[in-house]
């Protein structure tokens, strides 16, 4: 294993490990929060386009993420790969991606990002993006 191999594991464990639906244990939040971090593969030749799409999302598709809960949503890039991290504050998380699966502008919007990706290999079948476990966190 090589320095950048070793230094982007490290990255990933401390920086952006995070699994689906990690119920915060800090007594002082307020609300439901859940830690969550997604990866998967984006196409070398698409990269450019999705970024672009990136620069200016639709409103629609924002509001939408709201919507369902999902706040401090943030997608990071790295040879190859795409991380995300945001934070779900409601409390029946299949019923909210279900509702934004449902919604049209959503669905024309992964139209155009969708063909951009591909999931990683060890990804369950049928799962888009993997989720990441969660081996460190920070208050």
């Amino acid at each position: 294993m090589n320095s950048t191999t070793s230094l982007l594991i490290f990255i990933l464990l401390v920086s952006f490990g995070c699994s689906n639906r990690v119920k915060n244990t800090n007594e002082s939040q307020e609300k439901n929060l859940n830690r969550i971090g997604w990866v998967i593969k984006v196409k070398p030749e698409k990269l450019d386009e999705y970024k672009k799409l990136h620069v200016n999302p639709w409103p629609e598709v924002n509001a939408m993420l709201k919507e369902c809960n999902i706040q401090n949503y943030s997608i990071f890039y790295r040879d190859g790969l795409l991380f995300s991290y945001l934070e779900y504050t409601g409390t029946d998380f299949d019923a909210d991606m279900a509702k934004m699966a449902a919604d049209s502008i959503t669905r024309e919007w992964w139209k155009l990002t969708d063909p951009c990706q591909e999931p990683v290999e060890s990804a369950e079948e049928g799962v888009w993006w993997a989720d990441l476990e969660e081996v460190f966190h920070l208050d």
